[in-house]
């Protein structure tokens, strides 16, 4: 019976450890799902069940240790999926909405608009592997756990990255040059 009573008590904590993880976890994997599709809908959807076969096989890994970079190649590898069978076609109202921006001079907010805007697109026009390996980085991952998180050699993480910054940098020149023409 104190056996019992004993994994009774085990489990609840653990039940309430992993509860616990995934309400610290969710707000950046959902953010970072929708970065990749572009569809708020789909991305909770994919999100969901990524953390579903995780919670599944909870017993076969240390969610609490390695569950992020876990959680997160999940939602890579299930974004890239959906992404390959959808239509390439990115439309300007798939685009989150920038986020609005309190300025006290009315040209400046309508500035940092326009590059948000501009962001939000250039993003969008990166090819899935590009844009995830620069949203991990600005989630705050090395590089290396971004190979490790996409299956990548570091040295092929940092060809993406290198060229998703060129591409950046090229397609929001306009909006960076300090006397556009």
């Amino acid at each position: 019976m104190e056996a019992d009573l004993a994994e009774t008590t085990q489990s609840k904590s653990d039940r309430d450890a992993l509860n616990s993880w995934v309400s610290e976890t969710c707000p950046a994997a959902l953010a970072y799902a929708i970065s990749l599709v572009h569809d708020v809908g789909t991305a909770e959807d994919l999100v969901h069940d990524c953390y579903g076969r995780l919670l599944e096989k909870a017993d076969q890994y240390d969610l609490l240790q390695d569950g992020r970079p876990l959680l997160f190649k999940a939602i890579t590898n299930a974004c890239i999926n959906w992404t390959r069978r959808k239509s390439p076609v990115v439309g300007l109202d798939r685009v989150a909405p920038p986020a609005t921006r309190r300025d006290s001079a009315p040209e400046h907010a309508l500035m940092y608009r326009e590059l948000e805007e501009a962001i939000g697109v250039a993003l969008a026009e990166l090819e899935v592997q590009q844009r995830a390996v620069v949203e991990l980085q600005a989630l705050g991952h090395s590089l290396v756990e971004v190979a490790e998180m996409l299956e990548l050699s570091q040295s092929n993480t940092r060809v993406l990255l290198h060229r998703a910054r060129k591409q950046l940098a090229r397609r929001l020149q306009p909006f960076l040059e300090e006397n556009p023409k």
